[in-house]
């Protein structure tokens, strides 16, 4: 395993437990100085997920001809090419870390994930791994049918202008990524959308690698999201498979639960078992600026948030972890059975609508269910609040925040940059003589 593992970050005091070091307080000078001289992108994980990303493409590249027609072969190809690197990598932290014993320092070394709990993660990586071949194949069709703007192979490296113009891109996904990652976070843990879809992701409050794309699938279209660039700006077919890896892969080691690797998250770490902290990622100052930033387990003298102990109380109550092997601890409840319903049945029109859109047209279809598919699980989650008399405010844990102010910011910027995505892209496939 040599330097890759066990040894814990520079700043980690080792004679203490894991995850009890402070950590230190990225500022924004801090996050400009790393950004200024790409230390951001070469020297971190960015650069190995970018090198996986560059094999995949150079392997098994798009088949644009192909993706003019929706027909099973392309998007076959598609599909086992995430299974395989996505299964892969997160199965090589799972198996090096809990399997081999390549590191030494557990953040919580009482607990070991069960059978239980790996076959859920299991299953809902393996969900969202469908979406996001689904997102990558309605991306590639707009390519191919000329609705999105795009910068083609041939084009690439063809001029010294497209060759800046590429490397830009390359360098904006991993930034993109963070700043989206930030707000789609802080989205989904407003009361609503935690209770019926985030907390999925948070029955895993002892994290292992197969947790990190665990999630609902709600929470995996918003997070997938991230591929808004490629919507607005002329980027390549490659950048938009670099915005998709880079959101599968990159959330394995940072769940791993172990201090003592290359790319181990003291900083994620923090908000699973907390939860109302840490909503970015550990080179980003969004949390030191909000007051959201813990920086160690125990006592916090950064963390200004504005959960409270009865609240949090309830919410840990109804993750009903997956630390068993017992079938009853990873079902649903009957609301979120209820809400899982409500969701299949919005996938189900948007498939409808999408096998349809080769025929007669109607225009007035595409806005309706772009409108239903990204803003439907939302209004979902609030109906089933009210008609459950949840007791919890609907803002909480934000309910401290000035609506006009923090609140209404973030609520903005996560529907700016989740929803609307959703909602241009779904209409862009649905209309099949209007651009994006």
């Amino acid at each position: 395993a040599g330097h890759a593992f066990q040894h814990p970050p520079d700043w980690v005091d080792s004679t203490k437990p894991a995850g009890t070091t402070p950590i230190p307080h990225w500022s924004g000078s801090h996050f400009l100085w790393e950004t200024v001289t790409l230390r951001f992108f070469f020297m971190s994980p960015n650069l190995v997920w970018f090198a996986i990303t560059a094999l995949v493409y150079t392997l098994i590249p798009y088949d644009l001809a192909a993706a003019r027609t929706w027909s099973a072969g392309w998007i076959r190809v598609r599909l086992v090419t995430n299974l395989v690197v996505v299964l892969g990598y997160f199965g090589f932290w799972h198996v090096t870390l809990y399997r081999l014993g390549w590191a030494r320092r557990k953040f919580n070394p009482a607990n070991r994930p069960s059978w239980g709990t790996l076959v859920h993660n299991v299953w809902y990586t393996t969900l969202g791994v469908l979406q996001w071949t689904a997102w990558e194949v309605i991306l590639l069709h707009l390519y191919a049918d000329g609705r999105l703007p795009r910068i083609s192979d041939a084009e690439a490296f063809a001029t010294a202008s497209n060759m800046v113009h590429m490397m830009i891109g390359v360098l904006l996904v991993p930034l993109y990524r963070e700043l989206h990652f930030y707000f789609a976070h802080r989205l989904i843990h407003i009361r609503a959308l935690y209770k019926f879809v985030h907390s999925l992701h948070h029955r895993n409050t002892d994290i292992e690698p197969f947790s990190g794309i665990c999630m609902h699938p709600v929470e995996h279209m918003y997070y997938f999201s991230c591929f808004a660039p490629c919507l607005y700006l002329k980027l390549s077919p490659f950048h938009m498979m670099w915005f998709g890896m880079h959101a599968l892969i990159s959330p394995a080691a940072s769940h791993s639960g172990w201090e003592d690797h290359w790319q181990s998250d003291q900083y994620h770490y923090l908000h699973h078992t907390k939860f109302e902290c840490n909503y970015g990622t550990p080179g980003t100052p969004f949390d030191l600026w909000f007051g959201t930033f813990r920086e160690k387990l125990g006592s916090s003298s950064t963390y200004k948030g504005q959960g409270d102990k009865s609240a949090e109380t309830k919410t840990r109550s109804e993750h009903h972890g997956v630390h068993t092997s017992a079938v009853g601890d990873i079902l649903p409840k009957p609301m979120d059975a209820v809400y899982f319903a409500g969701t299949f049945a919005i996938a189900a029109v948007l498939y409808n609508a999408v096998a349809g859109a080769s025929g007669p047209h109607d225009p007035s279809v595409a806005p309706l269910v772009a409108s239903l598919v990204s803003f439907g699980p939302i209004a979902l989650a609030l109906l089933l609040c009210w008609a459950g008399q949840d007791k919890v405010s609907l803002r909480w844990p934000f309910h401290k925040e000035v609506v006009v102010g923090s609140f209404g910011l973030h609520l903005l910027f996560g529907l700016l940059l989740c929803n609307v995505p959703v909602f241009h892209t779904v209409a862009a496939v649905l209309s099949p003589h209007q651009s994006v």
